[in-house]
């Protein structure tokens, strides 16, 4: 028997349960007050190194909101990314720099803040209610004693969240699309599919040559959710807005990529509807009160017009001007109004 190997086996096993106990303890203790009706409790076995004022930590997070026996998660840095601090009582609410100065590397901390003082400040969403709170659960994963060493982590921390947010997207496209085909073919609609994932629904192919990138697509259009009726954004509807075709220039973008790869299959004069998977609309961002996290979209889209970007640029240069006339004009209107408010307010006194 090996009599060695089994003595170390015990002492590992002694050292595992010790630490357990401890953190264990750290679990069941009570939250203490931090003041602004918020609470906390630093779970810890006291080993990492303890960060130091003017150092830099960086923390995996989850919040959460507790209300009427359940649970919701609102935010955590697995669908983000890792988030970078500074522990600089100028940068961080006195009641956060008093939690974070007593932390480690490591160190797990729960911070827990009573709904109804969150509601007296105001501007609460509306699935708030009073007795509920907001659980914030945080892990010290890093500590960084300059800001080289931080800046260095940052870019890191980007590029996996870069790599993270693609490898969303491409999943979200494969459920966009399956909802995009069902519903076309539930509704026996006829489209072609565009080089990015979009679906256009051709309802006058237009004429000519499909514009190359040097040109500006001048678009009629409106928009709504897949399988809705009411209208989020139109150019058509003057309750929307200004009823002017909107410029769209095909190199530099400025639109939605759902728009782009829609417009690619399109000539001068055409008439589509485009079918846009959530990833290339407004991805997992609400947009508005209708548009919702990963909604896919549609767009009824006229292509009023093709011109150059000289022709575009000397329109907007219009455009600008008139606005400015416009402008210059109610000025005037209220500068004459109040003038001619002041002589009548002046007159009576001269007749005194």
């Amino acid at each position: 028997m090996n009599f060695k190997y089994k003595t170390k086996t015990m002492k590992q096993s002694f050292y595992l349960a010790a630490a357990a106990m401890v953190l264990l303890a750290s679990c069941q203790a009570p939250f203490k007050k931090a003041g602004e009706g918020i609470e906390y409790k630093i779970i810890s076995d006291g080993k990492g190194k303890q960060i130091k004022a003017g150092q830099f930590f960086e923390i995996q997070f989850e919040r959460s909101y507790k209300g009427n026996n359940k649970d919701t998660v609102l935010q955590n840095s697995k669908d983000a990314s890792n988030q970078l601090v500074a522990l600089d009582s100028a940068q961080i609410p006195p009641v956060y720099f008093k939690i974070f100065s007593q932390v480690r590397k490591g160190d797990s901390i729960i911070v827990k803040q009573i709904t109804d003082s969150i509601m007296k400040r105001g501007g609460t969403p509306p699935f708030m209610k009073k007795g509920g709170y907001i659980i914030d659960r945080f892990k010290v994963v890093n500590i960084f004693e300059t800001r080289d060493q931080a800046e260095a982590a940052y870019k890191n921390i980007m590029i996996a969240a870069r790599a993270k947010d693609s490898l969303k997207a491409v999943e979200q496209l494969k459920k966009d699309d399956k909802v995009i085909t069902d519903y076309l073919a539930k509704n026996k609609i006829q489209a072609v599919k565009a080089p990015e994932g979009t679906y256009v629904q051709i309802i006058n192919p237009g004429e000519g040559e499909i514009p190359d990138s040097s040109k500006v697509y001048k678009v009629l259009y409106t928009g709504r959710l897949l399988g809705g009726t009411e209208v989020f954004d139109s150019n058509t509807d003057p309750a929307k807005g200004p009823s002017r075709p909107y410029p769209v220039h095909i190199a530099s973008g400025g639109v939605i990529k759902g728009w782009l790869d829609g417009l690619s299959l399109l000539k001068k004069g055409a008439k589509a509807v485009f079918y846009i998977p959530s990833s290339l609309a407004y991805g997992p961002q609400a947009a508005g009160e209708l548009i919702k996290p990963n909604s896919n979209l549609v767009f009824d889209i006229e292509i009023a017009d093709v011109i150059t970007t000289a022709q575009a640029k000397a329109e907007s240069e219009a455009e600008r001007k008139e606005m400015e006339a416009k402008r210059k004009q109610m000025m005037d209107s209220a500068q004459k109004a109040q003038k001619a408010q002041g002589g009548a307010q002046a007159a009576p006194q001269e007749q005194k």
